[in-house]
């Protein structure tokens, strides 16, 4: 075990439906007690984009990967406190039946006018096509501790 411990996420399945409830708990393995802002279960859902086309004038080919959330739930299991070896708390989290059809929400670009430009609208102009490759969700426990490295654990899963 490194750093100052670990997380464990125990959940029933892995495969779960839009509306169905997760539920499971997390339990602390830590070295030593540790002072800490919260303990916290998050539902992520991220998607993989891809931008490709041409740049400039040469016409070279440019492929840009990134990775945009599409949704963030985050249940706070407790509060800021000194945490002990072997805590335990049990979660629920209910998945909206809508989660599938979440899309990835794009910041705006001001233009020199002062008038919204979508960065979507802008890279298929400028750059070309916009896939999306995938998209994964996972839950993500983290102890949040101030001015160190968090303690967190991650879980993928399938919702579909």
């Amino acid at each position: 075990m490194f750093g100052k411990g670990k997380i464990q996420i125990a959940i029933q399945g892995t495969d779960y439906a839009p509306g169905d409830i997760i539920s499971g708990e997390v339990a602390l393995a830590l070295k030593k007690p540790v002072k800490a802002d919260g303990m916290s279960i998050s539902l992520i859902g991220e998607q993989k984009i891809t931008r490709s086309g041409s740049v400039g004038r040469g016409g070279q080919r440019s492929t840009t990967t990134q990775n945009i959330r599409i949704y963030d739930f985050k249940q706070k299991l407790d509060t800021a406190r000194e945490y002990t070896e072997g805590r335990e708390y049990k979660f629920k989290i209910k998945i909206p039946k809508d989660i599938l059809a979440a899309k990835p929400q794009l910041p705006e670009l001001e233009d020199t006018l002062g008038q919204g430009l979508k960065i979507a609208q802008a890279a298929a102009a400028f750059m070309g096509a916009i896939s999306v490759q995938q998209t994964k969700f996972y839950l993500l426990a983290k102890l949040d501790i101030p001015g160190g490295l968090d303690i967190g654990e991650k879980t993928d899963i399938t919702i579909g």
